[in-house]
């Protein structure tokens, strides 16, 4: 893959990303990760708009472009979040919670263990989605892009 599929994944990605933190717009992925297909197809669209026609659209470049669009619009998606949430639980004072005893340290130690595994399952779980959805959005883009030769006489 070359470096101009790579960053056109990588915009694609991260504009699906982005797109996906912003209030009201977000609502849009709840019919079928709809900014995050978007993204796939904003990745190839770049990556493919160049290409010279051909007899069959590339359907299995679309693919890997697409899938390294999820890839990178997941990290990105994650990376986003958690500086939401960080400033979130900041402005909360969950931080400044302190155990007074025994019992208060072992509850925010279980508490702690419990959202790291969730954290973690929540990671595991954006990266599988957002790969699998970004590359449809993918495969969709090179129809779409997909010029055909002319015909030979």
């Amino acid at each position: 893959m070359t470096g101009k599929k790579i960053g056109a994944a990588a915009i694609g990605g991260g504009a699906g990303a982005i797109a996906s933190q912003i209030p009201g717009l977000q609502l849009l992925n709840i019919a079928c990760c709809a900014l995050v297909v978007g993204g796939g197809i904003l990745a190839v669209y770049l990556a493919l708009k160049d290409d010279p026609p051909a007899a069959t659209a590339p359907y299995g470049e679309g693919a890997k472009i697409g899938a390294l669009a999820g890839v990178f619009g997941s990290v990105l998606s994650i990376l986003l979040g958690l500086l939401i949430l960080g400033g979130l639980t900041g402005a909360m004072g969950i931080g400044a919670l302190a155990a007074e005893s025994t019992e208060d340290f072992e509850a925010l130690s279980l508490f702690s263990t419990i959202a790291g595994l969730g954290i973690i399952a929540i990671v595991g779980f954006s990266l599988i989605i957002n790969v699998a959805f970004s590359t449809i959005g993918g495969v969709i883009g090179a129809a779409v892009v997909h010029r055909k030769a002319p015909a030979a006489e």
